[in-house]
């Protein structure tokens, strides 16, 4: 399958959106009625693996995810308008954001068909949480100063080094990790970088 049939096309009527961000109202509504928590920095403090699991349940997590990855085949738009109404509520989305946000693209545009198969319908079933880990304790926002590095091992990649930064990774179940794999050239500094999913729950791995 090619990069490009992994995002979804066509249009979106108007109205179809209204019917949609209305739906989204009415259910952030009933969900502070039903006494979930309301925050103006939901997406990074609102941790919430129970609102998130029905967000999933009414297809919206997951919405740009192509059917056979488990997901729902919409439109950005669409999506734009869910996560629109959701921050304006203060909705709890801290919990997906990462996954949703960053990871899935990731997947669609650079995963291997094994990583997309594994991580995808979990994610958009909301049963799969990531964080992110790129800055370290010397490198601020600076990532072409990354010292951590993975080196190529019987059996995969062994990977060394500390991350900062990394809203979550006490709850997550992986994030995705820049490391060097090729020593840096200072005249391209940002050439060797690569990008692992790590488990967070695996040996060796220390959450502090």
């Amino acid at each position: 399958m090619s990069k490009h049939s992994l995002v979804p096309t066509g249009t979106v009527d108007l109205h179809e959106l209204d019917d949609l961000r209305a739906d989204v109202r009415a259910f952030a509504r009933e969900q502070q009625a039903a006494g979930t928590s309301r925050t103006v920095d939901s997406w990074l403090t609102g941790w919430n693996e129970e609102f998130t699991r029905a967000l999933a349940a009414r297809g919206w997590i997951g919405m740009t995810v192509p059917i056979e990855y488990g997901g729902h085949g919409r439109s950005h738009v669409e999506r734009y308008v869910v996560t629109e109404e959701l921050l304006a509520a203060g909705a709890p989305v801290a919990a997906h954001w990462i996954a949703d946000r960053q990871i899935v693209p990731s997947l669609l545009k650079y995963g291997t068909e094994l990583q997309r198969r594994r991580f995808l319908p979990a994610i958009a079933r909301g049963e799969c949480f990531f964080g992110i880990g790129m800055s370290e304790p010397d490198s601020g926002s600076d990532l072409a100063s990354v010292r951590s590095r993975a080196a190529k091992v019987d059996g995969g990649w062994q990977i060394d080094g500390a991350k900062v930064w990394t809203s979550g990774a006490h709850r997550a179940d992986a994030f995705i990790c820049l490391v060097r794999t090729a020593p840096q050239d200072p005249d391209h500094r940002h050439d060797g970088l690569s990008q692992f999913i790590v488990d967070l729950r695996a040996p060796g791995v220390t959450v502090r």
